[in-house]
């Protein structure tokens, strides 16, 4: 059930089951707020927003920067992207509850306790997962460490580092620690094989460090660390209670610090083991056009509802449903691409090391059906809401994918000599039009 993806889409099922009964309900209507109203929405739609920002950042950085791990599929579905995601979803799920006392709708108040019962079970469902499978084994009385994780993973803030005395370190800052600083690194070993630092010592998930602590000095510091700073909070926290003094949490994790020490040598403890890229295969991941689609995306999801709450534009019921439909069409194609890829589906416009060609499943028909399928999403969505603003920036979102798809083409082409048979055979983007 914890890796089972239907709880996951019944969240979002749930989550558009909300606006679209709140829609039918109320039609959006500007009225009169009371005070209390107002303090309510305030108190709720200010850490919405935070979380939202929060959390979209931490996924575009994620999908631009990390590396491609070739030996164990995609990282972000397997290990991380639940403790990305997460966030994100808590911030929906208050959003949804501005909305509902915005609109004053009875209909979608209902709705929204049936998404805040979906949620709170998936969080049940990865907290059991974690105590199951890593570190939330150990000695008794760790009920305080259960429930710093539970809001590291609901809210995705440092909030577990700041209560238990851990500190955030800056990656810019290693060079201020001793040599004999222990390095907890708390990642998969896939990910610690792909990079590390040279004196870390593997845990993943902080499984075994309990055992490992016992031979360890407490007044030695301690340095915690994983991929962007999501999984290593619960295991400082957990640190500090075993006595360690002086305890760190890598800001950002590995991630930003190879960020840093791109194109730079360094020696010691705290260097990496793979400091250097392929320079010619950054330069075709095409990271320019993936931050601009990217942001675009973001912008519009964000500036399409609140144009309609701030200068409503009076969408028919027909023009909502046609929307919904849209949007859902496209979700269909992005999940039927995604099946299709597999291990091969990667962000960057270069394909995987180990990768091979699909042409199978929906790829038989056109090149490019996930870019379709995100496209749509995104129309359905300005539609359903009848935002105008928008507008040009889905255009320019649009041309921003078929830049890409005619850059990522040429990079295919000089990886899979197959590949240009394939492209003259089937449509790019929809049959018979282009």
């Amino acid at each position: 059930m914890e890796e089972s993806r239907l709880v996951p889409a019944l969240f979002y099922l749930a989550s558009l089951a909300v606006v679209l009964a709140t829609a039918l309900d109320t039609g959006f209507p500007g009225r009169g707020l009371s005070t209390l109203e107002f303090i309510i929405i305030l108190l709720v739609s200010v850490p919405a927003g935070f979380l939202l920002i929060a959390s979209l950042t931490g996924l575009i950085s994620y999908f631009i920067f990390l590396p491609s791990i070739a030996q164990d599929g995609h990282l972000f579905s397997r290990a991380h992207g639940r403790h990305l995601i997460h966030p994100l979803n808590t911030s929906i799920v208050l959003g949804l509850a501005a909305l509902c006392v915005f609109t004053a709708s009875k209909v979608g108040g209902a709705m929204w306790i049936g998404l805040f019962a979906i949620h709170t079970f998936r969080t049940f469902l990865i907290a059991r997962l974690v105590r199951r499978e890593y570190f939330m084994n150990g000695p008794p009385g760790f009920g305080t460490d259960s429930l710093l994780f539970l809001l590291s993973l609901i809210l995705g803030t440092k909030v577990v580092t700041v209560a238990a005395g851990a500190k955030p370190l800056a990656p810019w800052r290693l060079d201020t620690l001793p040599e004999d600083t222990w390095i907890v690194d708390v990642r998969t070993k896939s990910e610690f094989h792909w990079n590390r630092l040279q004196g870390a010592e593997n845990y993943p998930w902080g499984k075994g460090v309990i055992e490992a602590a016992r031979g360890k000095a407490k007044d030695h510091p301690v340095l915690v660390m994983c991929v962007s700073g999501h999984r290593s909070p619960s295991v400082a926290v957990m640190l500090r209670k075993l006595g360690f003094k002086t305890v760190y949490h890598l800001n950002w994790g590995l991630l930003y610090l190879i960020l840093l020490e791109r194109g730079k040598k360094r020696e010691g403890s705290f260097s990496l083991t793979r400091p250097h890229q392929d320079h010619v295969r950054r330069d075709e991941e095409l990271k320019g056009i993936s931050i601009g689609y990217m942001t675009l995306g973001a912008v519009i999801f964000i500036a399409a509802p609140l144009e309609n709450v701030l200068r409503p534009a009076h969408a028919s019921g027909l023009q909502q449903v046609l929307g919904a439909l849209i949007g859902l069409t496209g979700l269909t194609l992005v999940l039927f691409s995604y099946r299709a890829l597999g291990k091969n589906f990667r962000v960057y416009a270069a394909p995987r090391r180990n990768g091979t060609l699909v042409t199978s499943g929906i790829y038989s028909k056109v090149r490019h059906p996930m870019y379709t399928g995100v496209i749509a999403i995104f129309a359905g969505w300005i539609l359903f809401f009848g935002s105008l603003l928008t507008v040009p920036l889905w255009l320019a979102f649009s041309i921003l994918y078929v830049i890409k798809s005619v850059k990522e083409e040429r990079i295919l082409s000089d990886r899979f000599p197959e590949y240009e048979g394939y492209r003259k055979k089937n449509w790019a983007f929809l049959p018979y039009i282009y």
